[in-house]
């Protein structure tokens, strides 16, 4: 007798699913569902067609703590530990881990920052920001930090003072496959009602066209969030491009009006020099003209002298 197939492995399919590239997420998505329904398990079926596509955001940030756990591991402790000092009330031990915590994000945020890109992906401006608010939850929440090591994001977070919410504000949901034992009754129980029929049979109810139509729906709005992240991460882009240009221009501006206010204050002091050198020239000239008729009129007494001298040795 042939021995049943072990049943799909829930936690390596989704893990799996969250390092595809995040254009073909949905697609992968909807074959795993199909492997685990015919495999018998409806529940986790319909878990894993509810997963939400990633945003670019959480794509990367996904991304970025599977290929470097260690860091991520490093900046989720410093958390552990502040927590720690904060329950100790040791206000020295907390100023000490808040440098250390803004330094290893900075350091891992920079990483990525250096690299232009991630799984090939190119990263923006407003995805370096959201990465680094979901960092810093992370270090702030513990459940946020296990959520950011399991690399399952379905949107980035953030610590808002009060809780984590993802990066459109609203309350995180982590990614949970297998419920406890309560919520799985209560989960089979309600899907039996739902569709009209038993948990172990096909989902055929009316309730299935509604839930289909849902999935569409999240699908097609998911795919419109990512097209306008992508525009928004563009125009960012831009502006701060555009932002960069007009800074430079206003300095090379002021530079100029400077160098202008220079050069016209050179000008005026060299307009007054050449006033004072052409007074100058004038007065020259006037004395060279009253010398040369004063030399004049004594070349004439001269030569007059000079006769009468000749004059007076003929007699």
């Amino acid at each position: 007798m042939t021995a049943p197939p072990e049943p799909p492995d829930l936690d390596a399919m989704v893990d799996a699913l969250y390092t595809q590239p995040l254009d073909g997420f949905v697609a992968a998505r909807d074959a795993a569902a199909r492997q685990v329904a015919d495999g018998g398990d409806r529940l986790g079926a319909e878990r894993i067609k509810r997963l939400p596509k990633p945003s670019v955001a959480a794509w990367v940030i996904n991304h970025v703590a599977r290929e470097r756990p260690d860091d991520v591991a490093a900046l989720t402790t410093v958390g552990d530990e502040l927590r720690a000092a904060t329950q100790d009330r040791d206000r020295g031990r907390i100023k000490a881990l808040d440098h250390l915590r803004r330094e290893r994000t900075e350091a891992l945020v920079g990483a990525v920052r250096d690299a232009g890109e991630v799984g090939g992906r190119p990263v923006s401006a407003a995805v370096l920001d959201r990465l680094t608010e979901t960092l810093t939850a992370a270090v702030m929440d513990a459940d946020a930090g296990a959520a950011v090591r399991a690399g399952r994001l379905s949107r980035g977070l953030q610590h808002a003072g009060f809780g984590i919410v993802d990066e459109l504000g609203e309350e995180a949901d982590l990614v949970t496959l297998r419920p406890d034992a309560a919520e799985a009754d209560t989960t089979e129980a309600d899907t039996t009602k739902e569709t009209g029929g038993t948990a172990k049979g096909s989902a055929t109810g009316p309730a299935e066209p509604d839930r289909d139509a849902a999935e569409r729906a999240v699908d097609e709005t998911s795919a419109q969030v990512d097209r306008l992240e992508a525009r928004r991460d563009d125009a960012s882009d831009r502006l701060r491009t555009a932002d960069a240009a007009v800074e430079h221009a206003e300095g090379e501006a002021a530079r100029l009006d400077e160098e202008l206010a220079r050069l016209t204050a050179e000008r005026d002091a060299a307009h007054r020099a050449i006033d004072e050198a052409r007074a100058e020239a004038d007065e020259a000239r006037a004395d060279l003209t009253a010398v040369e008729d004063d030399l004049d009129d004594a070349e004439d007494r001269a030569a007059q002298a000079r006769r009468r001298r000749r004059a007076a040795r003929g007699r």
